[in-house]
């Protein structure tokens, strides 16, 4: 999925999971092994952790393959026990996953004003073309980019980023990273991209690093503001009622 050539279309790289789509359907199998709806935030965050814990050393698996090895390493933990049912029941769930339902009208309104719309994901592109696909907003985006095609170091590395701007043949700073993930907006920062952070439940901003340029409450509102910001202009930071 390589698109080497520039485009004087303006460019907007979206996070997928939590950001585009709720994770939040996977609840039942972490109230199945942990008998807590909130482990499924806890082995988000160790799935992170782990995923950058192998690119600081080097190291790389899909993330699939870091998500079952999380969740069986917490299990443990606990003394719990993961059956296979409920790592099938987690990978169904995961490529069932619903949109916000702020999500389809927030890319229809980028469409309509001009922006190219690409993902940039720690899954790999196959498994975000098929979630995507099912959720019904594939056609929106243009390409799928996933640090599994080539780079193979997880958000927020570094080379992430700029490997994503290289591919497009765009300008680190003529491109926004829009993501629900206070980790994605720092290492976006950090490729000098402009960054959006849309406040998803159980989500909120960081006073690490650079501030992202926008902080909404939803994605409507992140679309709007960066249509008023307009594109390649380095717009002052525009903050919505909830940034701190």
């Amino acid at each position: 999925m390589n698109t080497s050539a520039a485009s004087a279309d303006p460019v907007i790289v979206f996070d997928v999971n939590e950001t585009l789509l709720d994770f939040g359907v996977l609840a039942p199998v972490f109230v199945r092994v942990f008998g807590d709806a909130s482990a499924l935030r806890t082995w988000f965050n160790h799935v992170i952790l782990y995923a950058e814990a192998l690119t600081l050393s080097g190291d790389y698996v899909d993330s699939g393959t870091v998500g079952v090895a999380v969740l069986r390493m917490l299990a443990q933990a606990s003394g719990r026990t993961v059956a296979p049912a409920d790592l099938d029941e987690l990978r169904r769930l995961s490529a069932e996953m619903p949109t916000y339902a702020d999500t389809p009208k927030a890319l229809a309104n980028l469409k309509s004003a001009g922006y190219r719309l690409v993902t940039l994901s720690n899954n790999p592109a196959a498994a975000v073309e098929a979630q995507l696909t099912h959720a019904g907003i594939r056609a929106f985006f243009d390409a799928l980019h996933s640090i599994d095609d080539r780079v193979r170091r997880y958000k927020p590395a570094l080379e992430s980023y700029t490997d994503l701007a290289a591919t497009l043949g765009v300008a680190p700073s003529d491109l926004w990273l829009v993501s629900c993930h206070a980790f994605d907006t720092l290492g976006a920062a950090a490729a000098g991209y402009r960054k959006a952070l849309v406040l998803r439940p159980g989500n909120a901003p960081v006073a690490l690093g650079r501030a992202p340029d926008i902080v909404a409450d939803d994605l409507s509102t992140v679309a709007d503001r960066i249509v008023q910001a307009g594109a390649g202009r380095g717009p002052s930071p525009v903050r919505d009622r909830s940034a701190p």
